[in-house]
């Protein structure tokens, strides 16, 4: 009877210890679980193991079992008063889960369950980012080029992007100097992917050849790869001024008979 006793003074004092202070960081797919160690006799000695569980129902005493168990990378307890913590990896984003522990001594003997702690993980992070454009050219004049290009996703191909960031040089575009690129504005906002879009680039020379690029963002700002580069040479329509100050003018010549030579007549021989 004392025995049992003791026994039962253990389970309930470690069960208020880890109570107290448990707690449950998240990211989008883990969380850390932190606590303060109790004893191996309820606040005294050194503990032998910790049984971690998981779900997304609420845990309790009469379910604690039928939890996930946890047990990679779960710490051998330390000496009573310590914190010590571990990582739940592989879970889902955005799901909220329960989490619990017991603790157990050498016999075993285990606590009662401790105080049931809940996170919801955040959503996963947007790592597809659009796909590249293909531009095109529907129009050129002395100062203009009309861009198009079919729409592409905020997913590669699904969805609608946030943004388009057009840029054009007189020198072939590449990845390497895409930033040193003249910078447009007015880009119009990215439609359903699939749709057709149109852009003027305007303030051109004549008898250019620029070379235009395309990138795409999403709403979580990861750029598309460079588009196609696409080369353009504007024609020089414009001709030269017409003259308008043609004026129409007489010469006169002033002939008199002192200036005058007789003609020769040919002589005898």
């Amino acid at each position: 009877m004392k025995r049992s006793l003791v026994a039962l003074v253990f389970v309930l004092l470690a069960s208020c210890f880890i109570t107290s202070g448990a707690q449950a960081q998240q990211a989008w797919n883990s969380v850390t679980l932190d606590w303060t160690t109790p004893g191996d006799d309820s606040l005294t000695g050194t503990a032998s193991q910790f049984d971690i569980r998981y779900s997304t129902s609420t845990i309790t005493p009469a379910n604690f079992n039928s939890a996930t168990r946890w047990t990679s990378g779960v710490p051998a307890p330390t000496a009573p008063g310590t914190r010590q913590s571990v990582v739940i990896t592989g879970l889902n984003p955005s799901t909220t889960y329960f989490v619990a522990i017991k603790t157990g001594d050498e016999v075993p003997n285990w606590a009662n369950i401790s105080n049931v702690v809940s996170k919801t993980t955040s959503a996963a992070p947007d790592l597809v980012r659009p796909a590249a454009l293909t531009l095109g050219t529907s129009g050129v004049t002395d100062s203009t080029v009309t861009l198009t290009w079919t729409a592409v996703g905020d997913d590669s191909l699904t969805g609608t992007a946030s943004s388009y960031d057009v840029r054009y040089s007189t020198s072939p575009i590449t990845t390497a100097n895409w930033a040193s690129a003249t910078t447009v504005t007015g880009e119009p906002t990215p439609t359903a992917a699939g749709t057709t879009q149109s852009y003027m680039v305007r303030s051109l020379g004549r008898q250019v050849t620029y070379y235009f690029a395309a990138k795409v963002t999403d709403d979580s700002a990861n750029p598309s790869a460079l588009s196609n580069v696409l080369s353009v040479t504007t024609p020089d329509t414009k001709a030269p001024a017409a003259i308008t100050d043609l004026v129409l003018g007489m010469v006169w010549l002033n002939f008199s008979s002192a200036t005058l030579s007789p003609p020769r007549r040919p002589q005898a021989r």
